[in-house]
């Protein structure tokens, strides 16, 4: 057996740093816009020994975002994949929430998921979506982020 195969197994979902002085020019043909917010996320997760990363990857990007987007309105999501860099081979995301405004929406202020009706309408039509997330991972996970504001 390879003797990085743990190694492996144990992926860092981690996001690229956006370019410091630069606006997204441009995510998978949209345009990002002035005044939008861009929240780059990077996850901490150890997969479950029989799941592969593809076999994450293929959920994520075909059933979990599509449910994110419906439940989160004024919000599009894309995962990143690291080329260069301290994040390279790993993956992170990226959340476009249309303005400041809907971002507020859905939390109003910094780290608070209580507050706001509209992160809890979306959380609970989320919550399968999110129930069938975690059996792809050991334990939880630790989250980091920052808000970046287009100019």
């Amino acid at each position: 057996m390879n003797q990085y195969l743990p190694i492996m197994k144990t992926r860092t979902l981690l996001l690229l740093c956006l370019l410091l002085g630069f606006s997204v020019a441009q995510v998978t043909a949209q345009t990002v816009k002035k005044g939008a917010v861009v929240c780059v996320n990077t996850y901490t997760y150890t997969l479950n020994p029989d799941v592969t990363f593809n076999q994450f990857l293929d959920f994520y990007l075909k059933k979990y975002i599509p449910e994110f987007e419906k439940c989160f309105p004024g919000v599009k999501t894309y995962v990143l994949w690291g080329d260069r860099g301290d994040k390279k081979n790993q993956m992170g995301t990226m959340d476009v929430y249309e303005s400041v405004a809907v971002r507020d929406k859905y939390y109003p202020t910094e780290n608070d998921t209580t507050s706001s009706e509209a992160y809890k309408v979306a959380s609970e039509k989320m919550e399968a979506m999110n129930n069938e997330m975690n059996k792809f991972f050991i334990g939880g996970g630790v989250r980091t982020y920052t808000d970046w504001i287009v100019k």
